[in-house]
């Protein structure tokens, strides 16, 4: 638990450390790490709460970050200016820092998360490419806001978080940053009847016209905690080959 000064508020975050932490070399060593954001009405608890999710990411050779992002999709809002829940996310990843030995190398740094969270740390991802290497959204609403998708593939743009200009709307869009990911290590999960997986399909498009390498998964089933359960060992496997350097 600490102050966030961004938001002015109490906040907390959960680090999930890796078996071998308490070790003597580990101690005086520097943790690759992921920070995972989480999905609309869901918290940062949401994952250790779920056993076979908190099985997965006691998987991880690398520290994990669960983000508190609240109903605030990790953006600082056009519509709310107290609202900058992009600046706080940077002010959790720099308290992680001072409390774990966290690495601040790129190579050894990733970003993951789901639904609203996937769209957030891709998002964040582009914005922020030099501190990060690697991005597996799950089931991100990866082409959003917008309001002209195919129905069933779309999503309500919450107006009092992003307001009604466009203008904006295509810049807080993470298919506009996509350029920016150029050397980013992408991996991609959604699900064959979630209604993101149009936005996901967007993305990968854009990706193959800007001649960036990615791989993509689609999982059986909807826009549901079940696809997240199932792709977190995707994404934690994804992030031990993607961000682990060769003495770990």
């Amino acid at each position: 638990t600490f102050h966030s000064t961004v938001l002015g508020m109490s906040k907390q975050y959960i680090a999930v450390l890796p078996a071998n932490y308490k070790t003597p070399k580990a101690m005086n060593a520097t943790w690759p790490v992921m920070f995972l954001f989480h999905g609309r009405g869901r918290t940062e608890r949401t994952l250790i709460e779920d056993s076979a999710s908190r099985t997965a990411l006691l998987q991880a050779k690398f520290v994990t970050i669960l983000i508190d992002g609240d109903d605030g999709w990790y953006i600082d809002s056009p519509r709310q200016p107290k609202q900058r829940y992009e600046s706080y996310t940077t002010e959790v990843i720099n308290h992680a820092a001072e409390q774990y030995p966290l690495s601040t190398h790129r190579s050894q740094r990733g970003l993951s998360g789901w639904s609203m969270g996937g769209y957030g740390a891709t998002l964040f991802a582009a914005k922020h490419a030099t501190h990060f290497s690697a991005v597996a959204p799950i089931m991100g609403l990866l082409d959003f806001p917008r309001g002209d998708l195919p129905a069933g593939q779309s999503y309500k743009v919450p107006l009092a978080r992003f307001g009604k200009n466009s203008t904006i709307w295509t810049e807080l869009n993470p298919i506009n940053q996509a350029n920016r990911l150029k050397s980013t290590q992408l991996l991609i999960i959604t699900g064959d009847e979630a209604f993101d997986r149009t936005m996901n399909h967007n993305f990968a498009d854009k990706l193959r016209e800007l001649n960036i390498p990615f791989q993509f998964r689609q999982l059986a089933g909807g826009h549901t905690f079940d696809v997240v359960r199932k792709a977190l060992p995707l994404v934690v496997n994804f992030m031990n080959q993607s961000i682990i350097p060769p003495s770990k």
